[in-house]
């Protein structure tokens, strides 16, 4: 089934479900299903294109952050921050890094309480090998979008996920 296919049918969803439940934020409830769906086929299209080099998408995407970093170095906690990952996943991320030695893991000269990881060669030459062949589908994905309206998009998705942020803090607040 195509995605066009598969929003029309959620449309459609949502408009019976509206009828019954009118107050529903009809807009509201198709954009947060269009952002998963899109989340998921992007995820999927990262995992197609990274799974034959042995890496999970989280764990490429910590391979990424580190090679990005001055050095390739950063602190466990630095990348849970910059890769979206628990404590508990970024310590079972790094475990599998190291088993490839796409990374080391030594105590902080400064804190022997903090762990330090830095890419090694052969992790920075499978993100450099790795990384051009995401440009093409991410071309293709974005063929339609001038710079501009990527710019516009990119700040509307800033925006909400600020907002989320906002809103599910104050949640937890209120749950407390």
């Amino acid at each position: 089934m195509t995605s066009s296919n598969q929003f029309q049918k959620l449309e459609a969803n949502l408009e019976r479900l509206h009828a019954r439940m009118p107050d529903l934020p009809v807009s509201g409830v198709l954009l947060s299903r269009l952002l998963l769906h899109l989340g998921r086929g992007m995820a999927s299209m990262l995992e197609q294109e990274i799974r034959p080099f042995g890496l999970a998408e989280a764990e490429f995407r910590v391979l990424t952050a580190l090679f990005s970093q001055p050095e390739g170095v950063a602190h466990p906690s630095e990348l849970c921050a910059r890769t979206s990952q628990s404590p508990a996943n970024m310590s079972r991320i790094s475990d599998a890094l190291v088993a490839r030695d796409l990374i080391t893991r030594v105590s902080s000269l400064h804190d022997r309480r903090k762990m330090v990881l830095h890419i090694t060669a052969q992790g920075e030459e499978l993100v450099q090998r790795l990384l051009p062949k995401l440009f093409g589908p991410l071309r293709e994905m974005l063929v339609d979008f001038s710079e501009e309206e990527q710019r516009h998009l990119i700040s509307q998705l800033k925006r909400l996920g600020s907002k989320l942020e906002d809103a599910f803090t104050q949640r937890v607040a209120e749950r407390d």
